[in-house]
């Protein structure tokens, strides 16, 4: 193993403990800015991206109006100081990212930085700094525990913002807290088994709906981080109805679902499987792990596929130096 991935393996089990410790160090007193406001816009690039989506989701299930876009359509929203502006940058240096920030402060907006560098150039164009405790010290290794801190801050302002002391969300906000280390080994295991389905050349799709759409969207992101495979986040009907056209077999794909899973979880799975004929998992949060939501889901289930796209690698590239060099500066994203 090369020093490159034995940084990103070790931040994946950072999150045995991140997780609580940013669920403890978290500002109650965050979810304020939220209150009252017209509008609540999450951004980010790459896998803040998925954060800020992650948000959203949160948000719409205590009742708040909230929207994830690209940093680069924040000017096609009409903003003003109603408004509440989240930017989300793990490292705190996504130039669109600060680009955003800057345009929404000038319509006056309020504007947040969800990040885990507090010290990041980030903070410099955001009214306020909410901050994660990933635990690792580079960012330029593969998002993981920067990722799903992230993720269960914005969950703690959910749980602060609802009304019900006992809601689903708010006992899997505590569970998150106390299932770290169990998590994240049934979360090894489980990755362990989706990269022994996905072969190392072809397209791999990552399948889901509603909040786990972002668990899709971070194991997209992962194994093509790693660059072993090409892979591809589709909603269920996007795959129903069109990626199915262009499948060949032999192509590999992991259905995620919501736990306990229905009988159109096992038609679909068995549709890919016995009428596609491809290399399919099918990835759900066990019982014994008692989280009850699909938030709380949502987070057990995105480090499963950190974990997945981490072995698949280290099956096919256990020699990976560092990411593809040329690739990455192609743009001028930092």
């Amino acid at each position: 193993m090369t020093e490159f991935l034995d940084a990103c393996y070790e931040a994946i089990r950072k999150q045995e403990t991140s997780l609580s410790e940013t669920i403890n160090a978290a500002d109650d007193d965050s979810a304020r800015f939220l209150k009252d406001r017209r509008l609540v816009i999450l951004t980010g690039c790459g896998d803040s991206y998925a954060v800020a989506d992650y948000g959203r989701w949160a948000f719409l299930r205590v009742g708040l109006n909230s929207v994830a876009i690209s940093p680069l359509a924040i000017s096609q929203i009409q903003l003003d100081d109603s408004c509440l502006v989240i930017g989300v940058s793990a490292s705190g240096r996504s130039n669109a990212t600060i680009d955003a920030l800057k345009t929404a402060k000038s319509t006056n907006a309020t504007t947040i930085v969800l990040t885990d560098n507090p010290k990041g150039k980030a903070t410099e164009y955001a009214d306020h700094t909410w901050a994660t405790r990933s635990g690792v010290e580079s960012h330029n290794i593969s998002p993981s525990s920067a990722t799903t801190t992230a993720m269960v801050y914005l969950l703690k302002l959910a749980v602060e913002l609802q009304e019900r002391p006992d809601s689903r969300i708010s006992r899997d906000l505590r569970q998150l807290k106390r299932v770290g280390k169990k998590m994240v080994n049934w979360a090894e295991g489980v990755g362990k088994a989706i990269s022994e389905v996905v072969p190392p050349k072809g397209p791999l799709y990552t399948i889901s709906d509603g909040s786990n759409h972002v668990a899709a969207q971070i194991g997209m992101m992962k194994f093509n981080e790693y660059s072993v495979v090409h892979s591809f986040a589709a909603l269920r009907e996007d795959f129903r109805h069109h990626h199915v056209l262009s499948i060949n077999e032999g192509d590999s794909a992991v259905l995620v679902s919501d736990s306990p899973t229905n009988d159109d979880d096992a038609l679909f799975f068995r549709a890919l499987v016995d009428k596609l004929r491809i290399r399919a998992y099918h990835l759900y949060t066990p019982e014994d792990l008692n989280l009850e939501s699909p938030l709380g889901q949502t987070v057990a289930n995105s480090i499963a596929f950190q974990m997945a796209a981490f072995h698949h690698v280290m099956k096919y590239d256990s020699e990976k130096p560092d990411w593809k060099e040329p690739n990455v500066n192609a743009f001028d994203i930092y």
